[in-house]
């Protein structure tokens, strides 16, 4: 019977930067792990997005930037890794890739860096880049959740394993556990990276129109910045209006409304002035 692979998590790539602890269960045939700020407990990654940047940096050794709305995953692809480095060869920049792939921690010159071994990389459209933003941004908010609640719990060590284990799983209770031993975690923190995932999914909404202010909007809002305080002349709102694109009949409209509304009024003839 083959073993079961390991999940693919769906982590941003602001997060997975982040990450510098990895572990190992078992002897070296077992899974290497990468813990996550928010306690993902990761072997293997699922990422969609656009690839930025690809380049040959050694005999048969390939390099890819994939971004998502937060930032870039590094994917290196080699001899052991034909099938990607075949598609990276002839992959136009920029287009939308997936990728499943193993997380990977090295240092170099004493710096820490997150990237991914992939196993396999195909094109994708818009719409699952689209789908795997929504769907990771709700993984991460059930992963802040979870840290919110550790942090809010006021327990510690198998007490709070255990309460962890009980409301999101043992899994990811231990991931949170690692975490917390690791890296600073704080409520502010958890804050800025709730911001983070809103924010990313922002960046996919379509953008909605505001309206056109009405007639009389334009109207008041150039007698505010006209009247100084002792009014200003028909004359000058009409120049001004008719400089706003309005015509003579939708200022004159705009000017009785105001009036009837009680938001202007005419303290001599020729002359308006604002409430």
């Amino acid at each position: 019977m083959f073993a079961e692979r390991e999940l693919a998590w769906r982590i941003f790539a602001e997060e997975f930067n982040q990450a510098d602890l990895q572990y190992s269960e078992g002897d070296d045939r077992a899974p290497n792990y990468v813990i996550t700020p928010t306690g993902a407990k990761c072997n293997r990654l699922f990422v969609v997005g656009v690839a930025t940047e690809v380049e040959e940096i050694g005999e048969e050794l390939w390099r890819a930037r994939i971004a998502d709305p937060t930032g870039s995953f590094s994917i290196y692809a080699g001899q052991y890794q034909p099938e990607a480095v075949t598609l990276l060869s002839d992959l136009q920049v920029p287009s939308i890739v997936a990728v499943v792939g193993k997380a990977r921690i090295y240092e170099q010159e004493g710096t820490i860096y997150a990237s991914i071994r992939p196993e396999e990389i195909n094109l994708a459209s818009m719409d699952v880049r689209d789908r795997w933003i929504l769907n990771t941004a709700e993984r991460s908010m059930e992963r802040i959740n979870a840290m919110r609640l550790a942090l809010s719990s006021g327990l510690e060590g198998d007490e709070l394993r255990v309460h962890l284990g009980e409301n999101v799983g043992e899994w990811l209770a231990d991931g949170v556990m690692r975490a917390l031993a690791h890296y600073p975690i704080t409520e502010e923190y958890l804050d800025r990276f709730a911001k983070v995932v809103v924010d990313a999914v922002k960046s996919i909404l379509p953008e909605v129109e505001k309206p056109a202010p009405e007639p009389k909007e334009i109207v008041f809002g150039l007698l505010e910045k006209l009247d100084l305080g002792d009014g200003v002349s028909y004359s000058d709102v009409i120049d001004a209006a008719l400089g706003s694109g309005l015509s003579e009949t939708m200022i004159e409209d705009a000017v009785r409304e105001l009036m009837g509304e009680g938001r202007c009024y005419e303290p001599k003839i020729g002359v308006l002035k604002k409430v």
